[in-house]
This record gives C-alpha cells, structure tokens and sequence, in this order.
C-alpha cells in the first residue's frame, strides 16, 4: 500500500490510499476507516470489496487508516526491461496499452488518465473514464475494432439510467466528489459511441449517444450552456464556475445532427454555440477565456488546451451549420494558436501565463485541431504548424522505464488534481498523437 497527500490552501487534509492485494483480508476486501465514498457497497463489518476501490487514488481523511501498516511507506518503482534509444511512433501505443487499470479494481478494462513522472513515478487518475473515449476513437481510426469495442462497452454499461456519466472523482479538503458532467459525457457520446456506430452500424451505440444528447438538452443551464457537472453525492450542480472546456458539448449535437437530422440537435446546437463565444470568446484577444463565473466574468487567462477544446466543438458545427460566425472565430483562433506556438513545436500550458510551463497534454489535442481545420481549408500553414507540434511530441516521449511513450513536459497543472507542479503525460495525449499521424499521412 503506498500513498500521496492532497494540499489545498496549504494544509494537507486529504490521503489518497493504494489497496494492494496484500492489504485484503480472507474475504475479499479491506477496512476503510473514514472512507468518504458512501457509493462503495460495504458488508456487515463495514469492509469494501476491492472491486469498489480504485488502484493508487482512494482518497480518506488525514489520521485515518494508521492501522494499516503499509500505508505511510512508499513503494520501490519497478521501472521495467523495456528501452530503445530512438523514437518511434509505436512507443505512444505502448503508453496505451500499459496504461491498464489492473483486474478486480473499480475501472478494471479502462485506462488510467495519466503518468505521473516527477519523483512520484506512478500512473494516476484512475476515475477519469471520459478520457478513454479518445482512446476508443482512435482504435477506430486506426482500424483496431477488437480492442474499440472491448473498451467501449465497458464504458456503455457505465452509463447512467439519465443518459450521462460519472465521469471523474474531483476531490474536496475532506472528501472525494463523484462528477456527472454533461460535457464529458458528451465527449464519451461522441468520441467512442458515435465512431462505434459508424464503425459497427449497432444501434446501441447511437441510442446510447441519443439518449445522452437528451439529458443533456434537459440539464442544460437555462442560457443554453451546460454547467460543468452535479455533484452525485449531494445532487447539487457545480454553478460557481464553467469551464472552457464545455465547448467540445458541441461536438456531440452537431455530429447527431448530421447523423440523423434531429431538429432538436440542430436547435440546442445554435443556441449552445451563440451562447458559448458570447461568454467565452475575447475578439480582442482572438482567444477563449479558461473560465467563466456564475456572473460571466472571463477567468484564469487562456489555457492553451482549452482552445482545442472549444475548437473540437465548433468545428464540427461550422461543418453541420456552415456559420459564417463560426467560420471567423475559428480563423481567428487558429491564427492566434500559430502565432503563440513556441520555437520548439509545442504551446504554453496557459497562453496569458507561459511561465506556467508548457502544456504535455494539449500539443497533441491542439494539433489534432489545427490538422482537421487544414483538411477543411486546404491550409498549408496549419500541416507545418502540426508537424512542429509532433516533432515535439516525439521530443518529450519517454524512451524508456514503465511509462515508455508517454509525452512529459513539467508545468502548474501536473496531474491536475493533485501532483502539480510536475511533469506528467496524458494517456489520451499518446492517442492524439497517433490520430494526427494518420491525418496527415491520409491527406499527403
């Protein structure tokens, strides 16, 4: 068992708890003492079936769990046989696959979200299930229907009786927060159920997606926005904030739109989009704000993922709607990206704010991006500007040890919710990556 702590205004309040299979007892599970996950089944002595637990992050309040003897000592990382000196683009793949969550945990069949690689040596954010649906999308892309199907099933059977996911554990200063989140459940909709569809012609998978449109249609903020998520232990929505990353909603109901004709599609499809680059988009600038606030308010600068986020929506309903609104901003924001990518490929982690390190995660995503509006605009200057940022990519992977092919760069955000100041590499990162090859070589 090892473990790592959460600080938050300085003070460290929270420990996140590691179940090995030697911490089980007789029966199966293990004593959790102050486990704030009221989600998890317990039996008659209050012990949790491993299969509820999540490996590495179980997060319990500080002074808790000290009968547990491991639970203070870190564990010795096995940095594994597998080494090369020279890049080669299957080392992203490699990254996928071991990224697997291991068998009898929560999640068993998903993929962790992340690496972290400073000091910490350890996967992490094994809750993040949205992010698997990259990874399904690019299976499909690249023609693996087999490894596709496996993890998009588990992420069906996932699904919410509403239409939505679970999609992530946040983590307050004494408890973990199970998030349903309407623009990460429309990136699963859309990146795995949608290109399953299209792959298999199952109708489940676009019932699925449907059914997740709906809900979303119908928790949708009265604007037209989405808020960015519902706490499912209290029921109460997150209102304080939304995030630029809600953009890529977008994507889902212009996708159906032109799957189906849906109207319903095609109005929410309007007005999200009208409402989104009112609130989120600065002309000035010609770049999306990271956030807004219950009031409005542009916040946090302009977080270079974030562009691609919005651009994953918004490109999609230029090609259902064909605004010429949409059209301009996305000019805009393109040429704002090109003009802001550094001399090395890749981009800031927040634009406003370079000296926050530059951003593993986003090169990929950002060039995906880029790569998809050259198709669309016979851009030469954006297949450069891709090219540059893979040749970055390839620079940052990892040649060796257990997180082989994975894209590192250190920087503020870390691995986001806990672990910051560190460098970390994306599991979904390696599978952008992969997609942009095949963009490009398909359209050479």
């Amino acid at each position: 068992m090892k473990f790592f702590r959460l600080r938050r205004g300085g003070a460290t309040r929270v420990t996140f708890v590691n179940v090995s299979p030697e911490d089980l007892d007789a029966f199966g599970a293990v004593r959790i003492e102050g486990l704030h996950q009221e989600q998890f089944v317990r039996d008659a002595r209050g012990n949790v079936p491993v299969s509820q637990l999540y490996p590495v992050e179980n997060a319990v309040p500080v002074g808790t769990n000290k009968h547990l003897a491991q639970s203070f000592r870190q564990s010795k990382i096995d940095r594994g046989a597998v080494s090369t000196q020279h890049f080669a683009p299957g080392l992203w793949r490699t990254f996928i696959e071991n990224a697997a969550i291991p068998d009898g945990y929560r999640n068993a069949g998903l993929k962790y979200a992340g690496y972290v690689g400073t000091q910490r040596e350890s996967w992490c954010l094994p809750s993040w299930i949205w992010t698997n649906a990259a990874i399904v999308r690019f299976f499909c892309n690249a023609g693996e229907f087999e490894e596709a199907v496996r993890i998009a099933d588990i992420l069906l059977a996932k699904q919410e009786e509403t239409g939505g996911w679970i999609v992530r554990s946040d983590y307050a200063p004494n408890d973990e927060i199970p998030v349903l989140a309407p623009n990460d459940s429309a990136y699963i909709a859309n990146n795995a159920l949608l290109p399953m569809y299209r792959t298999t012609g199952d109708e489940k998978y676009l019932d699925a997606a449907t059914k997740c449109a709906n809900w979303i249609r119908k928790s949708a903020r009265p604007d037209g926005l989405v808020w960015t998520g519902r706490n499912e232990r209290t029921g109460e929505w997150l209102e304080k904030y939304t995030i630029v990353d809600t953009g890529f909603t977008a994507g889902l109901f212009a996708e159906l739109y032109m799957l189906t004709k849906n109207e319903r599609c095609k109005m929410f499809l309007e007005r999200f989009v009208q409402r989104f680059l009112e609130l989120f988009y600065n002309p000035e600038a010609r770049l999306f704000a990271t956030s807004v606030d219950f009031n409005g308010k542009q916040n946090g600068g302009h977080f270079a993922r974030g562009q691609a986020w919005a651009l994953e929506g918004l490109i999609p309903a230029y090609k259902a709607l064909g605004a010429a609104e949409i059209e301009e901003v996305v000019e805009a924001i393109v040429r704002s990206l090109l003009q802001a990518q550094l001399a090395n490929g890749g981009w800031a982690y927040n634009l406003s704010r370079p000296y926050y390190g530059e951003d593993c995660k986003g090169v990929p995503v950002i060039a995906k991006a880029l790569t998809e509006w050259s198709v669309l605009r016979s851009n030469d200057r954006l297949k450069q500007s891709a090219a540059l940022a893979l040749q970055w990519c390839e620079d940052h992977t990892r040649l060796r040890g257990p997180a082989v092919g994975g894209i590192f760069s250190y920087n503020l955000e870390g691995a986001v919710v806990h672990n910051l100041y560190t460098s970390t590499a994306f599991v979904y990162s390696s599978a952008y990556a992969l997609e942009t090859r095949l963009m490009v070589q398909a359209h050479d």
